[in-house]
């Protein structure tokens, strides 16, 4: 696929003054965005303003993915309900998963469509309404049910599939306040992959991991991109960053340039 997913457009960031400026740049599907630069430089106000948590100085984003759970966004701070457990934590994001929406969106639909249409036939006094109306409601309630059921089996299996993912499974029941920070780090990445969004926007999220767990963050990533989603990432490490990248986006003096990684094998 190569739709563009997010196309910035003489964007400038920043706060009172702009740190960069004139950012024309797009994303298509199935890319790897890495951001690398000195810190400070505002390439964490890139990203805050790409996701929305930030208004632009100036041009403007345009992004073309769901409305709901489309972007996901892991952040320096993780955000995570500290007192909860790593499921509860990874259930919002399945919670948000676009997938899991419209199969509710569907059955929440027509169990209102049926009930309407019972509704109607009654006011109208149609034939055979008295009969509908008692059956329709039927209906919306068994709709009710299913939708219900689904909605657990898909989140349950989404998140135990994004727990394995990142090898936290023997962790399900631990609250969070309990891990450390890596471990901490590999929960706020299964949120996010269980909500399965289109372009993922990550701040240093391999960092606090030892080598082995950042193969295993970056497997588990990768899977996901392999689907069609994107990402951007803020990256220390340039090593890494050419080895993991499509594209290296590098700000200098409040200009972004970019260099194209011609292996694009991951």
């Amino acid at each position: 696929m190569n739709q563009t997913l997010l196309e910035l457009q003489g964007l400038s960031v920043g706060y009172s003054d702009p740190l960069i400026e004139d950012i024309n740049l797009s994303i298509k599907h199935g890319e790897v965005i890495a951001i690398v630069g000195p810190s400070g430089i505002g390439k964490t106000t890139l990203l805050r303003t790409i996701s929305g948590l930030v208004r632009p100085l100036g041009g403007k984003t345009i992004m073309n993915v769901e409305k709901r759970g489309g972007l996901g966004y892991i952040p320096q701070k993780l955000g995570l309900v500290r007192h909860a457990s790593v499921e509860h934590n990874i259930a919002l994001g399945a919670m948000s998963s676009s997938k899991i929406l419209q199969q509710l969106s569907f059955f929440r639909t027509t169990a209102i469509v049926v009930f309407l249409s019972s509704l109607i036939g009654s006011f109208f006094q149609m034939p055979f309404s008295t009969i509908f109306l008692p059956f329709s409601a039927l209906v919306v309630l068994i709709l009710t049910i299913i939708s219900q059921w689904t909605l657990n089996f898909e989140k349950k299996t989404t998140v135990w599939d994004s727990m394995k993912a990142v090898q936290l499974t023997e962790k399900r029941y631990e609250p969070v306040r309990r891990l450390s920070g890596g471990q901490q780090r590999r929960v706020a990445t299964a949120r996010t992959l269980a909500q399965s969004p289109s372009l993922i926007i990550a701040d240093e999220f391999l960092s606090e991991l030892d080598d082995e767990n950042v193969e295993i963050v970056i497997q588990a990533i990768m899977n996901l991109i392999k689907q069609g989603s994107s990402l951007v990432m803020v990256e220390h490490n340039l090593q890494r960053a050419k080895k993991l990248a499509n594209r290296i986006w590098i700000v200098s003096d409040g200009e972004i340039t970019e260099e194209v990684i011609v292996d694009e094998s991951f």
